[in-house]
Protein backbone atom coordinates (compact mmCIF):
# COMPACT_ATOMS: atom_id res chain seq x y z
CA UNK A 1 0.00 0.00 0.00
CA UNK A 2 2.76 2.45 0.97
CA UNK A 3 4.70 1.81 -2.24
CA UNK A 4 1.57 2.41 -4.35
CA UNK A 5 0.79 5.65 -2.54
CA UNK A 6 4.41 6.72 -2.86
CA UNK A 7 4.38 6.09 -6.61
CA UNK A 8 1.24 8.21 -6.97
CA UNK A 9 2.94 11.01 -5.04
CA UNK A 10 5.99 10.71 -7.27
CA UNK A 11 3.84 10.94 -10.40
CA UNK A 12 2.14 14.02 -8.98
CA UNK A 13 5.47 15.75 -8.30
CA UNK A 14 6.67 14.94 -11.80
CA UNK A 15 3.54 16.51 -13.29
CA UNK A 16 4.07 19.60 -11.12
CA UNK A 17 7.69 19.77 -12.22
CA UNK A 18 6.65 19.81 -15.88
CA UNK A 19 4.18 22.65 -15.34
CA UNK A 20 5.86 25.13 -13.05
CA UNK A 21 9.09 26.15 -11.34
CA UNK A 22 9.81 28.67 -8.62
CA UNK A 23 10.80 31.98 -10.18
CA UNK A 24 14.23 33.37 -9.30
CA UNK A 25 16.37 36.15 -10.66
CA UNK A 26 17.97 33.57 -12.98
CA UNK A 27 15.29 32.66 -15.57
CA UNK A 28 17.73 30.47 -17.48
CA UNK A 29 17.59 27.95 -14.62
CA UNK A 30 13.84 27.29 -14.95
CA UNK A 31 14.26 24.07 -16.96
CA UNK A 32 16.95 22.84 -14.56
CA UNK A 33 14.63 23.40 -11.62
CA UNK A 34 11.80 21.55 -13.36
CA UNK A 35 14.11 18.59 -13.69
CA UNK A 36 15.27 19.05 -10.09
CA UNK A 37 11.76 18.69 -8.65
CA UNK A 38 11.12 15.36 -10.36
CA UNK A 39 14.71 14.22 -9.90
CA UNK A 40 14.70 14.98 -6.18
CA UNK A 41 11.47 13.01 -5.78
CA UNK A 42 12.96 10.01 -7.60
CA UNK A 43 16.10 10.06 -5.47
CA UNK A 44 14.13 10.05 -2.25
CA UNK A 45 11.87 7.28 -3.55
CA UNK A 46 14.81 5.10 -4.54
CA UNK A 47 16.33 5.41 -1.06
CA UNK A 48 12.92 4.85 0.53
CA UNK A 49 13.63 7.90 2.72
CA UNK A 50 10.95 10.43 2.03
CA UNK A 51 7.59 11.14 0.41
CA UNK A 52 6.30 9.67 3.66
CA UNK A 53 6.02 12.91 5.64
CA UNK A 54 5.74 11.06 8.97
CA UNK A 55 4.03 12.51 12.00
CA UNK A 56 6.24 14.10 14.59
CA UNK A 57 6.90 11.96 17.63
CA UNK A 58 6.18 12.87 21.25
CA UNK A 59 9.38 13.40 23.21
CA UNK A 60 9.92 14.28 26.85
CA UNK A 61 12.88 16.60 26.17
CA UNK A 62 12.20 18.35 22.85
CA UNK A 63 13.91 21.74 22.62
CA UNK A 64 14.19 24.51 20.08
CA UNK A 65 17.67 25.54 18.95
CA UNK A 66 17.36 28.70 21.04
CA UNK A 67 16.32 26.77 24.16
CA UNK A 68 19.06 24.20 23.63
CA UNK A 69 21.75 26.90 23.46
CA UNK A 70 20.37 28.72 26.49
CA UNK A 71 20.01 25.58 28.62
CA UNK A 72 23.41 24.02 27.85
CA UNK A 73 25.56 27.08 27.36
CA UNK A 74 27.29 26.26 30.66
CA UNK A 75 29.02 23.15 29.24
CA UNK A 76 32.81 23.45 29.19
CA UNK A 77 35.09 22.27 26.37
CA UNK A 78 34.97 18.49 26.10
CA UNK A 79 32.06 18.21 28.56
CA UNK A 80 28.94 16.12 27.82
CA UNK A 81 25.53 16.17 29.50
CA UNK A 82 24.84 12.50 30.26
CA UNK A 83 21.71 12.65 32.42
CA UNK A 84 19.22 12.21 29.57
CA UNK A 85 18.86 12.41 25.82
CA UNK A 86 17.72 15.64 24.21
CA UNK A 87 15.61 16.29 21.11
CA UNK A 88 16.25 19.45 19.04
CA UNK A 89 14.03 20.68 16.21
CA UNK A 90 15.27 22.55 13.15
CA UNK A 91 16.09 22.77 9.47
CA UNK A 92 19.27 21.43 7.88
CA UNK A 93 21.17 24.18 6.10
CA UNK A 94 24.68 22.72 5.82
CA UNK A 95 26.72 19.61 6.52
CA UNK A 96 30.31 18.35 6.38
CA UNK A 97 31.24 14.69 5.91
CA UNK A 98 34.42 13.06 7.29
CA UNK A 99 34.51 9.56 5.85
CA UNK A 100 31.65 7.11 5.57
CA UNK A 101 30.68 7.08 9.23
CA UNK A 102 30.89 10.71 10.36
CA UNK A 103 28.93 13.81 9.33
CA UNK A 104 28.59 17.23 10.96
CA UNK A 105 25.11 18.73 10.51
CA UNK A 106 24.13 22.34 11.16
CA UNK A 107 20.47 22.57 12.18
CA UNK A 108 18.89 26.02 11.98
CA UNK A 109 15.73 27.39 13.56
CA UNK A 110 14.44 30.88 14.39
CA UNK A 111 17.79 32.55 13.81
CA UNK A 112 19.80 30.05 15.91
CA UNK A 113 21.75 26.96 14.91
CA UNK A 114 23.01 23.81 16.64
CA UNK A 115 25.68 21.45 15.35
CA UNK A 116 24.83 17.76 15.26
CA UNK A 117 27.68 15.18 15.41
CA UNK A 118 26.53 12.04 13.60
CA UNK A 119 29.20 9.42 14.32
CA UNK A 120 27.92 5.96 13.38
CA UNK A 121 30.50 4.34 15.64
CA UNK A 122 28.81 5.92 18.69
CA UNK A 123 25.24 4.91 17.80
CA UNK A 124 23.47 3.09 20.62
CA UNK A 125 22.67 -0.60 20.47
CA UNK A 126 19.70 -1.40 18.27
CA UNK A 127 20.15 1.69 16.11
CA UNK A 128 23.47 0.87 14.43
CA UNK A 129 21.96 0.06 11.02
CA UNK A 130 24.70 0.92 8.53
CA UNK A 131 22.33 0.58 5.58
CA UNK A 132 20.00 3.27 6.94
CA UNK A 133 22.93 5.50 7.85
CA UNK A 134 24.52 5.09 4.40
CA UNK A 135 21.19 5.88 2.77
CA UNK A 136 20.95 9.03 4.87
CA UNK A 137 24.47 10.06 3.90
CA UNK A 138 23.65 9.58 0.22
CA UNK A 139 20.98 12.22 0.54
CA UNK A 140 23.43 14.61 2.15
CA UNK A 141 25.97 13.91 -0.59
CA UNK A 142 23.35 14.97 -3.11
CA UNK A 143 23.93 18.48 -1.79
CA UNK A 144 27.59 18.26 -2.78
CA UNK A 145 26.56 17.65 -6.34
CA UNK A 146 24.28 20.63 -6.30
CA UNK A 147 26.82 22.81 -4.59
CA UNK A 148 28.70 22.79 -7.86
CA UNK A 149 25.85 24.82 -9.33
CA UNK A 150 25.80 27.03 -6.22
CA UNK A 151 22.52 25.51 -5.08
CA UNK A 152 21.74 23.40 -2.04
CA UNK A 153 18.86 21.32 -0.71
CA UNK A 154 17.12 21.87 2.58
CA UNK A 155 15.74 18.99 4.64
CA UNK A 156 13.59 19.33 7.74
CA UNK A 157 15.07 17.27 10.54
CA UNK A 158 13.99 16.42 14.01
CA UNK A 159 16.79 15.23 16.21
CA UNK A 160 15.22 11.96 17.51
CA UNK A 161 13.90 8.49 16.43
CA UNK A 162 12.46 10.33 13.51
CA UNK A 163 15.23 12.88 13.18
CA UNK A 164 18.31 13.37 15.38
CA UNK A 165 18.57 12.45 19.04
CA UNK A 166 21.50 12.51 21.41
CA UNK A 167 23.34 14.18 24.27
CA UNK A 168 24.47 17.81 24.59
CA UNK A 169 28.23 18.17 24.20
CA UNK A 170 30.76 20.97 23.76
CA UNK A 171 33.60 20.04 21.44
CA UNK A 172 37.26 20.64 22.32
CA UNK A 173 37.10 23.66 19.99
CA UNK A 174 34.21 25.12 21.98
CA UNK A 175 31.29 24.34 19.61
CA UNK A 176 28.06 23.51 21.47
CA UNK A 177 26.77 20.37 19.74
CA UNK A 178 24.50 17.37 20.02
CA UNK A 179 26.11 13.93 19.89
CA UNK A 180 23.61 12.01 17.77
CA UNK A 181 23.20 8.34 18.66
CA UNK A 182 20.86 7.04 15.95
CA UNK A 183 20.23 7.51 12.23
CA UNK A 184 18.26 10.67 11.45
CA UNK A 185 14.99 10.44 9.51
CA UNK A 186 13.75 12.96 6.97
CA UNK A 187 10.45 14.49 8.06
CA UNK A 188 9.73 16.97 5.25
CA UNK A 189 12.18 17.09 2.34
CA UNK A 190 12.54 20.25 0.28
CA UNK A 191 11.90 19.25 -3.33
CA UNK A 192 13.32 22.44 -4.86
CA UNK A 193 16.83 23.74 -5.25
CA UNK A 194 17.33 26.65 -2.86
CA UNK A 195 19.26 29.65 -4.25
CA UNK A 196 22.38 30.65 -2.33
CA UNK A 197 21.70 34.27 -3.28
CA UNK A 198 18.41 36.12 -3.83
CA UNK A 199 18.60 39.90 -4.35
CA UNK A 200 16.08 40.78 -7.06
CA UNK A 201 13.34 42.76 -5.27
CA UNK A 202 10.43 41.56 -7.38
CA UNK A 203 11.47 37.93 -7.06
CA UNK A 204 12.03 38.25 -3.31
CA UNK A 205 8.58 39.70 -2.65
CA UNK A 206 6.77 37.26 -4.92
CA UNK A 207 8.53 34.32 -3.21
CA UNK A 208 8.64 35.66 0.32
CA UNK A 209 9.02 32.23 1.96
CA UNK A 210 12.22 31.70 -0.05
CA UNK A 211 13.39 35.22 0.81
CA UNK A 212 13.07 34.35 4.50
CA UNK A 213 15.17 31.21 4.03
CA UNK A 214 17.92 32.75 1.89
CA UNK A 215 18.28 36.21 3.47
CA UNK A 216 18.44 35.79 7.27
CA UNK A 217 18.27 39.55 7.91
CA UNK A 218 14.71 39.64 6.52
CA UNK A 219 13.07 37.32 9.09
CA UNK A 220 15.06 39.18 11.75
CA UNK A 221 13.13 42.34 10.80
CA UNK A 222 9.84 40.49 11.23
CA UNK A 223 10.95 39.18 14.62
CA UNK A 224 11.93 42.70 15.70
CA UNK A 225 8.53 43.94 14.52
CA UNK A 226 6.99 41.46 16.94
CA UNK A 227 9.18 42.88 19.72
CA UNK A 228 7.92 46.39 18.90
CA UNK A 229 4.27 45.34 19.05
CA UNK A 230 4.71 43.35 22.26
CA UNK A 231 6.49 46.25 23.96
CA UNK A 232 3.76 48.74 23.01
CA UNK A 233 1.07 46.31 24.17
CA UNK A 234 2.75 45.65 27.53
CA UNK A 235 3.39 49.37 28.07
CA UNK A 236 -0.31 50.15 27.66
CA UNK A 237 -1.32 47.22 29.88
CA UNK A 238 1.04 48.52 32.58
CA UNK A 239 -0.74 51.86 32.30
CA UNK A 240 -3.99 50.02 33.07
CA UNK A 241 -5.51 50.04 29.58
CA UNK A 242 -7.50 47.03 28.44
CA UNK A 243 -7.08 45.64 24.94
CA UNK A 244 -10.20 45.36 22.79
CA UNK A 245 -11.18 44.48 19.24
CA UNK A 246 -13.61 46.69 17.36
CA UNK A 247 -15.38 46.07 14.01
CA UNK A 248 -13.31 46.09 10.83
CA UNK A 249 -16.31 45.71 8.52
CA UNK A 250 -19.22 48.12 9.01
CA UNK A 251 -21.65 50.36 7.16
CA UNK A 252 -19.37 53.37 7.64
CA UNK A 253 -15.56 53.69 7.54
CA UNK A 254 -15.36 56.41 10.20
CA UNK A 255 -12.58 58.16 12.06
CA UNK A 256 -10.50 59.90 9.39
CA UNK A 257 -10.69 61.74 6.07
CA UNK A 258 -9.60 59.11 3.55
CA UNK A 259 -10.95 57.00 0.71
CA UNK A 260 -12.31 53.70 2.00
CA UNK A 261 -12.63 50.22 0.51
CA UNK A 262 -16.25 49.42 -0.28
CA UNK A 263 -17.79 45.96 -0.32
CA UNK A 264 -21.05 44.17 0.38
CA UNK A 265 -22.39 41.35 2.55
CA UNK A 266 -24.79 38.61 1.43
CA UNK A 267 -26.78 39.12 4.64
CA UNK A 268 -27.42 42.78 3.74
CA UNK A 269 -27.41 42.95 -0.08
CA UNK A 270 -28.81 46.47 -0.23
CA UNK A 271 -26.39 47.96 2.32
CA UNK A 272 -23.07 49.51 1.38
CA UNK A 273 -20.25 48.17 3.58
CA UNK A 274 -16.78 49.60 4.23
CA UNK A 275 -13.49 48.40 5.62
CA UNK A 276 -12.58 50.72 8.46
CA UNK A 277 -10.05 53.47 7.93
CA UNK A 278 -9.54 53.86 11.70
CA UNK A 279 -10.96 52.33 14.92
CA UNK A 280 -11.26 55.74 16.60
CA UNK A 281 -15.03 56.22 16.78
CA UNK A 282 -15.60 52.66 18.02
CA UNK A 283 -13.05 53.07 20.80
CA UNK A 284 -14.55 56.38 21.94
CA UNK A 285 -17.95 54.70 22.14
CA UNK A 286 -16.35 52.28 24.61
CA UNK A 287 -15.13 55.21 26.72
CA UNK A 288 -18.68 56.56 26.73
CA UNK A 289 -19.77 53.10 27.90
CA UNK A 290 -17.49 53.26 30.93
CA UNK A 291 -14.23 51.74 29.69
CA UNK A 292 -11.98 54.59 30.78
CA UNK A 293 -8.74 53.20 29.29
CA UNK A 294 -8.86 51.12 26.11
CA UNK A 295 -6.52 50.34 23.26
CA UNK A 296 -6.49 48.33 20.05
CA UNK A 297 -3.66 47.08 17.84
CA UNK A 298 -5.01 45.94 14.50
CA UNK A 299 -5.45 46.53 10.77
CA UNK A 300 -6.97 49.54 9.06
CA UNK A 301 -7.51 50.17 5.36
CA UNK A 302 -7.31 53.20 3.07
CA UNK A 303 -8.02 52.89 -0.63
CA UNK A 304 -5.10 55.05 -1.65
CA UNK A 305 -1.68 54.75 -3.26
CA UNK A 306 1.38 52.64 -2.49
CA UNK A 307 4.83 54.13 -1.97
CA UNK A 308 7.86 53.70 0.28
CA UNK A 309 5.91 54.60 3.44
CA UNK A 310 2.27 53.89 2.53
CA UNK A 311 0.30 50.68 1.99
CA UNK A 312 -3.51 50.40 1.68
CA UNK A 313 -3.57 47.82 4.49
CA UNK A 314 -1.65 48.87 7.57
CA UNK A 315 -1.46 48.23 11.30
CA UNK A 316 -2.25 50.91 13.86
CA UNK A 317 -2.26 51.23 17.62
CA UNK A 318 -4.79 53.59 19.17
CA UNK A 319 -5.51 54.19 22.83
CA UNK A 320 -8.08 56.37 24.59
CA UNK A 321 -7.80 57.54 28.15
CA UNK A 322 -10.56 59.32 30.04
CA UNK A 323 -9.59 62.50 31.92
CA UNK A 324 -6.21 62.82 30.17
CA UNK A 325 -5.04 66.17 28.77
CA UNK A 326 -2.52 66.86 26.01
CA UNK A 327 0.46 67.10 28.37
CA UNK A 328 -0.30 63.66 29.80
CA UNK A 329 -0.51 62.22 26.28
CA UNK A 330 2.84 63.78 25.34
CA UNK A 331 4.48 62.42 28.50
CA UNK A 332 3.09 58.94 27.81
CA UNK A 333 4.44 59.10 24.25
CA UNK A 334 7.92 60.05 25.45
CA UNK A 335 7.95 57.28 28.05
CA UNK A 336 6.76 54.63 25.59
CA UNK A 337 9.08 55.44 22.69
CA UNK A 338 12.21 56.07 24.74
CA UNK A 339 11.58 52.80 26.58
CA UNK A 340 11.00 50.98 23.31
CA UNK A 341 14.25 52.29 21.88
CA UNK A 342 16.18 51.13 24.96
CA UNK A 343 14.51 47.72 24.80
CA UNK A 344 15.43 47.24 21.14
CA UNK A 345 18.99 48.32 21.87
CA UNK A 346 19.38 45.44 24.30
CA UNK A 347 18.30 42.82 21.75
CA UNK A 348 19.48 44.32 18.45
CA UNK A 349 23.15 44.15 17.43
CA UNK A 350 22.71 47.39 15.47
CA UNK A 351 22.15 49.43 18.61
CA UNK A 352 20.19 52.65 19.05
CA UNK A 353 20.65 55.61 16.66
CA UNK A 354 22.32 58.65 18.20
CA UNK A 355 21.91 62.36 17.48
CA UNK A 356 24.63 64.75 16.38
CA UNK A 357 25.37 65.51 20.04
CA UNK A 358 26.09 61.85 20.71
CA UNK A 359 23.00 61.36 22.88
CA UNK A 360 20.46 58.63 22.07
CA UNK A 361 18.02 59.99 19.53
CA UNK A 362 15.06 59.23 21.81
CA UNK A 363 16.36 61.11 24.83
CA UNK A 364 13.53 62.87 26.65
CA UNK A 365 12.10 65.46 26.61
CA UNK A 366 11.41 65.59 22.88
CA UNK A 367 11.68 68.87 21.04
CA UNK A 368 8.49 70.96 20.57
CA UNK A 369 7.46 73.50 17.94
CA UNK A 370 4.12 75.30 17.71
CA UNK A 371 2.35 75.14 14.37
CA UNK A 372 1.09 78.70 13.78
CA UNK A 373 3.93 80.88 15.15
CA UNK A 374 6.66 78.66 13.66
CA UNK A 375 4.94 78.62 10.26
CA UNK A 376 4.41 82.39 10.32
CA UNK A 377 8.08 82.89 11.07
CA UNK A 378 9.08 80.57 8.21
CA UNK A 379 6.87 82.16 5.54
CA UNK A 380 7.53 85.74 6.69
CA UNK A 381 3.92 86.82 7.21
CA UNK A 382 0.92 86.27 9.49
CA UNK A 383 -1.71 83.75 8.58
CA UNK A 384 -5.21 85.12 8.04
CA UNK A 385 -8.04 84.31 10.40
CA UNK A 386 -8.44 80.69 9.36
CA UNK A 387 -12.04 80.61 10.61
CA UNK A 388 -13.11 83.45 8.31
CA UNK A 389 -15.00 82.99 5.06
CA UNK A 390 -12.13 84.37 2.94
CA UNK A 391 -9.38 82.27 4.59
CA UNK A 392 -9.00 80.03 1.54
CA UNK A 393 -8.49 83.01 -0.77
CA UNK A 394 -5.87 84.58 1.50
CA UNK A 395 -3.94 81.31 1.95
CA UNK A 396 -4.03 80.91 -1.85
CA UNK A 397 -2.34 84.29 -2.16
CA UNK A 398 0.37 83.11 0.23
CA UNK A 399 0.95 80.09 -2.03
CA UNK A 400 1.27 82.37 -5.05
CA UNK A 401 3.66 84.72 -3.26
CA UNK A 402 5.84 81.78 -2.17
CA UNK A 403 5.69 80.26 -5.68
CA UNK A 404 4.20 77.00 -4.35
CA UNK A 405 2.11 75.08 -6.93
CA UNK A 406 -1.60 75.13 -6.13
CA UNK A 407 -3.52 71.84 -5.92
CA UNK A 408 -6.12 71.20 -8.62
CA UNK A 409 -8.91 71.71 -6.08
CA UNK A 410 -7.65 74.04 -3.31
CA UNK A 411 -8.99 73.10 0.14
CA UNK A 412 -7.90 74.92 3.27
CA UNK A 413 -6.87 71.97 5.52
CA UNK A 414 -4.84 70.34 2.74
CA UNK A 415 -3.11 73.62 1.85
CA UNK A 416 -2.12 74.17 5.49
CA UNK A 417 -0.86 70.60 5.61
CA UNK A 418 1.20 71.31 2.49
CA UNK A 419 2.78 74.36 4.15
CA UNK A 420 3.58 72.21 7.18
CA UNK A 421 5.30 69.58 5.00
CA UNK A 422 7.46 72.28 3.40
CA UNK A 423 8.35 74.47 6.38
CA UNK A 424 7.75 72.53 9.62
CA UNK A 425 8.36 68.83 9.06
CA UNK A 426 11.94 69.33 7.79
CA UNK A 427 12.69 70.84 11.23
CA UNK A 428 11.91 67.45 12.80
CA UNK A 429 15.08 65.44 12.23
CA UNK A 430 14.98 64.12 15.79
CA UNK A 431 11.77 63.34 17.69
CA UNK A 432 9.76 66.57 17.56
CA UNK A 433 6.19 67.42 18.52
CA UNK A 434 4.31 69.86 16.28
CA UNK A 435 1.67 71.37 18.57
CA UNK A 436 -1.67 73.15 18.32
CA UNK A 437 -2.74 72.84 14.70
CA UNK A 438 -5.45 75.11 13.27
CA UNK A 439 -8.96 73.85 14.06
CA UNK A 440 -9.86 73.07 10.44
CA UNK A 441 -7.07 70.45 10.29
CA UNK A 442 -8.42 68.43 13.23
CA UNK A 443 -12.21 67.91 13.09
CA UNK A 444 -12.23 65.30 15.89
CA UNK A 445 -10.01 67.26 18.30
CA UNK A 446 -10.98 69.66 21.05
CA UNK A 447 -10.32 73.27 19.99
CA UNK A 448 -10.15 76.67 21.61
CA UNK A 449 -9.48 80.33 20.86
CA UNK A 450 -5.87 81.45 21.33
CA UNK A 451 -6.01 85.21 22.03
CA UNK A 452 -2.31 85.79 21.31
CA UNK A 453 -2.48 84.14 17.88
CA UNK A 454 -6.01 85.25 17.05
CA UNK A 455 -6.76 81.73 15.80
CA UNK A 456 -8.92 78.79 16.80
CA UNK A 457 -6.44 75.97 17.39
CA UNK A 458 -6.67 72.31 18.40
CA UNK A 459 -5.31 70.69 21.54
CA UNK A 460 -3.25 68.38 19.32
CA UNK A 461 0.31 67.16 18.91
CA UNK A 462 1.95 65.25 16.06
CA UNK A 463 5.27 63.53 16.66
CA UNK A 464 7.67 63.55 13.72
CA UNK A 465 10.99 61.73 13.47
CA UNK A 466 13.25 62.15 10.47
CA UNK A 467 10.56 64.25 8.80
CA UNK A 468 7.99 61.41 9.04
CA UNK A 469 4.85 61.40 11.18
CA UNK A 470 4.95 58.76 13.92
CA UNK A 471 2.21 59.69 16.40
CA UNK A 472 -0.97 61.76 16.30
CA UNK A 473 -2.52 62.62 19.64
CA UNK A 474 -5.11 65.09 20.87
CA UNK A 475 -7.81 65.89 23.37
CA UNK A 476 -11.05 64.54 21.90
CA UNK A 477 -13.98 66.74 20.98
CA UNK A 478 -16.73 65.64 23.36
CA UNK A 479 -19.45 68.20 22.59
CA UNK A 480 -22.06 66.73 20.22
CA UNK A 481 -22.90 70.26 19.04
CA UNK A 482 -19.31 71.21 18.23
CA UNK A 483 -18.69 67.81 16.66
CA UNK A 484 -21.65 68.25 14.32
CA UNK A 485 -20.36 71.68 13.30
CA UNK A 486 -16.90 70.28 12.60
CA UNK A 487 -18.29 67.32 10.64
CA UNK A 488 -20.24 69.76 8.46
CA UNK A 489 -17.13 71.87 7.86
CA UNK A 490 -15.09 68.75 7.10
CA UNK A 491 -17.68 67.69 4.52
CA UNK A 492 -17.29 71.07 2.82
CA UNK A 493 -13.52 70.57 2.61
CA UNK A 494 -13.64 67.01 1.25
CA UNK A 495 -13.40 66.27 -2.51
CA UNK A 496 -16.59 65.28 -4.31
CA UNK A 497 -15.29 61.86 -5.34
CA UNK A 498 -15.07 60.72 -1.69
CA UNK A 499 -17.12 63.21 0.26
CA UNK A 500 -16.91 62.98 4.05
CA UNK A 501 -20.03 61.75 5.82
CA UNK A 502 -21.68 63.10 8.94
CA UNK A 503 -21.76 60.20 11.38
CA UNK A 504 -25.11 60.74 13.08
CA UNK A 505 -24.75 57.59 15.17
CA UNK A 506 -21.50 58.83 16.66
CA UNK A 507 -22.98 62.25 17.40
CA UNK A 508 -25.90 60.54 19.14
CA UNK A 509 -23.41 58.51 21.20
CA UNK A 510 -21.73 61.76 22.30
CA UNK A 511 -25.08 62.92 23.66
CA UNK A 512 -24.71 60.28 26.37
CA UNK A 513 -21.61 62.04 27.65
CA UNK A 514 -18.01 61.43 26.60
CA UNK A 515 -15.79 62.47 29.51
CA UNK A 516 -12.79 64.68 28.69
CA UNK A 517 -10.65 62.13 26.87
CA UNK A 518 -7.20 61.96 25.36
CA UNK A 519 -6.71 59.93 22.19
CA UNK A 520 -3.48 58.59 20.69
CA UNK A 521 -2.68 56.87 17.40
CA UNK A 522 0.48 55.44 15.88
CA UNK A 523 1.18 53.55 12.65
CA UNK A 524 2.94 50.37 13.75
CA UNK A 525 4.48 49.74 10.32
CA UNK A 526 6.07 53.17 10.18
CA UNK A 527 7.17 52.92 13.82
CA UNK A 528 8.96 49.67 12.98
CA UNK A 529 10.60 51.26 9.96
CA UNK A 530 11.91 54.11 12.08
CA UNK A 531 13.08 51.98 15.00
CA UNK A 532 14.75 49.34 12.79
CA UNK A 533 16.26 51.69 10.21
CA UNK A 534 14.22 50.23 7.32
CA UNK A 535 13.52 52.46 4.31
CA UNK A 536 10.56 50.63 2.72
CA UNK A 537 7.29 49.71 4.37
CA UNK A 538 7.17 46.42 2.44
CA UNK A 539 10.22 45.16 4.35
CA UNK A 540 8.43 45.30 7.72
CA UNK A 541 5.33 43.52 6.36
CA UNK A 542 5.38 39.72 6.30
CA UNK A 543 4.35 39.52 2.63
CA UNK A 544 5.18 43.01 1.42
CA UNK A 545 2.79 45.68 0.16
CA UNK A 546 -0.57 45.12 -1.50
CA UNK A 547 1.19 45.14 -4.87
CA UNK A 548 3.26 42.12 -3.79
CA UNK A 549 0.25 40.34 -2.28
CA UNK A 550 -1.76 40.79 -5.49
CA UNK A 551 1.17 39.41 -7.51
CA UNK A 552 1.10 36.23 -5.37
CA UNK A 553 -2.41 35.54 -6.62
CA UNK A 554 -1.44 35.55 -10.28
CA UNK A 555 -1.42 32.28 -12.18
CA UNK A 556 1.04 31.51 -14.92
Amino acid sequence: MYRANSRRLLETYQILASRRAISTQHPERSQAKKQTLGGRSQELEVDNLALRYPRIGSYHRKLSCKSFIKQFDYLQKGETYDDEEIVVCGRLLSYRTAGSKLVFIDVYQEGKHVQGLCDFRKFIEGHENMKDFASFLRQLHRGDVMSKTRLSFQIFLLIANEGLQGKPHRTPRGELSLEVNRTPTLLAPCLHALPTDLQDEKTRMENRHIDFLVNPQIPNIIRMRSEVIQFVRQHLIREEHIEVQTPILASGAGGAAARSFKTSATEFPSRKMNLRIAPELWLKRLVIGGFDRVFEIGPSFRNEGIDLIHNPEFTTCEFYRAFADLEELIASTETMLSGLAEHLQTISPQGLPVSETGKPIFSVPFKRIHFVPTLQSAIGCRLPDLSSSNALHEVTQIFLRLDIPLPETPRLPYMLDRLSSIYLEPLCSGPTFILNHPECMSPLAKSYEDPELGQRISARAELFVGGQEMVNTYEEENSPFEQRRKFIEQKGYSPKDHEAEIDENYIEALEWGLPPTGGWGCGIDRLCMMMLGVKRIGDVLTFGTLRNVVALGKTE
